[in-house]
């Protein structure tokens, strides 16, 4: 609108002669201006538009990725979490169970050992079901069982010893009947065979050989808790265990390789298992309903260990070698559940535990906080998560775990020192992975709310703005087309200079309307001035001050070699950097003459440091151009490097205040000035050259170590012989200068002349 109007002012200037013609080329370049501006405009909104739609998507779907990302990262991280908790856990509870296995285990060796009527294979342990019951609470099992090695000609003097050594089945029964855990019959005293028995096919024959496994017997002996067995109500009592095909192979391999073997799970089967597997599974469910109380599920996968017994007390852990024979071996069953229950807290759910091996069917498990949920057999898990999946076998979770107790000492220490586990029979994985359950708990769909709520936001503010945007631009016109009108009625009513007179009037209303709301010290701050004749003068007397004079030593003769840009390029560089550095240090610049720099502490504020603020800020300001005409050489010559400031300073009491008129000025009177501008024309250029006040003052604010008293005094114009002062930073301590006596007066001039001279009436400002 600016242009139209300005185009409107000049062209009717151009048209003073008023005729029809004149005034429709006006109109006619009014509308190409016009149209013009409304042409840009209408772009402008255009690119604003796709800016906002471009934003508002990017936008929304940053939102969108971002909430995304988040939801998938605390989902994988709670799911490490968790999976790692399940490992750890599972770890430390096979851990405990066969490490308190182990430990029951030597303590069936040690009595046998030490009792003088017992060897092996004649062992009977006294108080055997209430340390098996133990055993059983801590290794999370329900039943246990010791069987015994019976070497052929061993036979029936086995028979005739567990015939007359059954004190300990009777104890078992009282054991079971204070057991508040045992809800099953207890009277199974009179279902115990006497002889050594097995299975061959379907039914029960006596073990009167060895069997094809091995060349001796292995029957069951102390066991817990007694039950008596489902087919005919015998106990398996002297049940050889070489007769079960399926289980000798455990055996055979716990023996030949001297490790713990864990057993598959033989009571579970899927819709590809056979008659035999399925029949199998049967047998075992219904012999594990035995021990269990009726709200146990005995189709959940069962477990077991078989661990070989050795007479071998030697040291703390067990380190067997392939020549020394088992004395025994010592099984126990348990129930895959309790190994992975009570690990997660509620509210963690969703975890899918598969276990799987080469020689049974796999199952899997659900874990819903500190539940498990049996799925059923089969790797049941969700494939689509298989790249978050964790896998490992129980021989590597056992070997972290010993690790990592062993690592943390004291009561964190494994308690196992047994055999290892099995590596080459059916060693078993696990499998963990998350579930649709669990991702639903952390991905959400709460990022896809926040997008639309985000796009709805954009959409909002984007029909509001273009709504003001339509309001604003209907104005808009309004304006124009009243401008335009407005300037064809002032020129029709008014000659040519009467219009512009209007014009420049008005200017200069608005611009002193603008003047008188500033107050006159600020005001002059921003580069104006207050002008009110009838006003009274702006003057105050400022007691404790210290003035700065700055020259440029030198610059007379460098400035008749350069050019004007170039000599006001240097002023304007140095300047500008003593600005900046006033500012920091709260220094007021009164103003530059020349190559002069004007500053002054105290004022407009009191400053109780003056002195000190003052040469702190000439020393910055030196070290600052000489870092400057440094940089500057390679474009303004070499000799630029020669300049260096002379810098004087004076305290004492000074009067500053604005004098109005067309150019007010803030300016500063009194001899504390003059003072000042002596100490700067007979200082040395590269030096601060300061008066007898001046180190006064440095004095009394503890700065005496800045001082470096000039040998000789000076003679000042109108001052007379004084004794002066250099300041450096650097000094430790007052000390005497070597420097010369200059006598280089002020100039002409009175003592009242006021700090904004003119530089003619100084002298020549390059003196040394």
């Amino acid at each position: 609108m600016s242009e139209v109007l300005k185009a409107t002012y000049e062209h009717e200037a151009d048209s003073s002669n008023g005729t029809d013609d004149d005034e429709g080329a006006a109109q006619q370049k009014r509308e190409e201006i016009a149209n013009k501006e409304s042409k840009q405009v209408f772009w402008l909104r255009i690119l604003l538009f796709f800016v906002l739609i471009a934003s508002a998507v990017a936008i929304v779907t940053f939102v969108y990725l971002y909430m995304s990302k988040a939801e998938e990262e605390e989902f994988k991280n709670q799911f490490q979490s968790d999976s790692t908790k399940v490992v750890e856990s599972l770890g430390k509870t096979l851990d405990q169970t066969v490490g308190t296995t182990d430990a029951f285990i030597r303590q069936i060796v040690s009595f046998a050992r030490h009792d003088p009527d017992n060897s092996w294979p004649f062992v009977t342990k006294p108080d055997f079901a209430l340390n098996a019951g133990k055993v059983l609470k801590l290794t999370k099992a329900f039943t246990c069982a010791v069987s015994v090695f019976v070497e052929p000609e061993q036979h029936d003097e086995w028979l005739k010893y567990s015939h007359e050594h059954l004190d300990w089945v009777e104890e078992a029964r009282e054991i079971q009947k204070k057991d508040e855990d045992w809800h099953k019959p207890t009277d199974f005293v009179n279902t115990i065979n006497y002889g050594l028995w097995g299975f061959e096919g379907s039914g029960r024959t006596n073990a009167t050989k060895p069997t094809e496994y091995m060349n001796n017997y292995l029957p069951y002996w102390q066991q817990y808790p007694m039950v008596a067995d489902q087919v005919d109500g015998i106990s398996v009592i002297n049940h050889d265990v070489w007769s079960a095909p399926s289980t000798a192979s455990f055996v055979l391999d716990a023996v030949e390789n001297q490790r713990v073997v864990i057993t598959p799970p033989n009571n579970i089967y899927d819709d590809t298992s056979d008659d035999l597997t399925i029949y199998i599974a049967e047998i075992i469910a219904n012999w594990a309903r035995e021990y269990i109380s009726d709200d146990v599920d005995a189709t959940e996968p069962i477990g077991g260990f078989w661990i070989p017994m050795y007479d071998s007390l030697d040291s703390f852990r067990l380190n067997i070698t392939k020549d020394q024979k088992p004395v025994g071996m010592f099984y126990s069953a348990f129930f895959w559940n309790e190994m992975i229950s009570d690990i997660l807290p509620r509210g963690s759910e969703g975890i899918v535990v598969v276990f799987s091996d080469d020689c049974g069917p796999s199952f899997t498990y659900q874990l819903d906080g500190p539940t498990p949920t049996y799925l059923g057999g089969g790797d049941l898990h969700d494939s689509s998560y298989d790249y978050m999946g964790v896998s490992l076998t129980l021989n590597e979770i056992m070997d972290a775990t010993q690790n990592q107790t062993s690592r943390e000492g004291g009561n964190g220490k494994s308690q196992y020192t047994g055999l290892p586990l099995s590596e080459t029979f059916c060693p078993r994985s696990i499998h963990i992975y998350p579930s649709k359950t669990m991702e639903g708990d952390y991905v959400t769909s709460n990022p896809l709310i926040f997008t639309i709520v985000a796009a709805f936001i954009f959409i909002f503010t984007s029909s509001v703005f273009l709504l003001y945007d339509c309001v604003v631009s209907r104005r808009q016109r309004i304006v124009m087309q009243r401008a335009q009108a407005s300037g064809a009625i002032v020129s029709s009513l008014f000659p040519e200079k009467v219009k512009h007179q209007l014009y420049e009037e008005q200017k200069q209303e608005q611009q002193k309307q603008a003047v008188q709301k500033e107050n006159a010290f600020s005001a002059f701050a921003n580069g104006t001035t207050a002008s009110n004749e009838s006003s009274k003068p702006i003057a105050e007397l400022f007691h404790e001050t210290t003035i700065m004079f700055a020259d440029l030593a030198g610059f007379t003769a460098w400035s008749s070699l350069r050019q004007p840009v170039e000599v006001f390029e240097l002023l304007e560089t140095l300047y500008g950097s003593f600005d900046k550095i006033a500012l920091r240090r709260k220094v007021f610049k009164v103003e530059t003459i020349g190559d002069c720099y004007l500053a002054v502490t105290g004022i407009p504020e009191p400053q109780t440091n003056h002195a000190s603020i003052m040469v702190k800020f000439a020393h910055d300001c030196m070290v600052k151009m000489d870092q400057l005409t440094i940089e500057l050489a390679d474009k303004l010559g070499e000799d630029t490097r020669d300049l260096k400031m002379r810098v004087g300073l004076h305290s004492g009491s000074t009067t500053a205040g604005v004098l109005r008129g067309e150019k007010g000025r803030f300016q500063l009177f009194g001899d504390t000035v003059n003072t000042a501008a002596r100490m700067e024309t007979n200082g040395i250029k590269g030096r601060i050259h300061v008066s007898q006040a001046t180190a006064d003052a440095l004095i009394a604010s503890g700065k005496s170590s800045w001082l470096t008293a000039r040998e000789g005094k000076i003679t000042a114009k109108g001052k007379g012989a004084m004794q002066t002062y250099f300041a450096d930073l650097k000094n430790g301590t007052i000390k005497s200068g070597t420097t010369t006596t200059s006598d280089t007066s002020f100039g002409a001039g009175n003592n009242d002349k006021p700090a904004s001279f003119d530089s003619s009436g100084r002298g020549d400002n390059d003196t040394p």
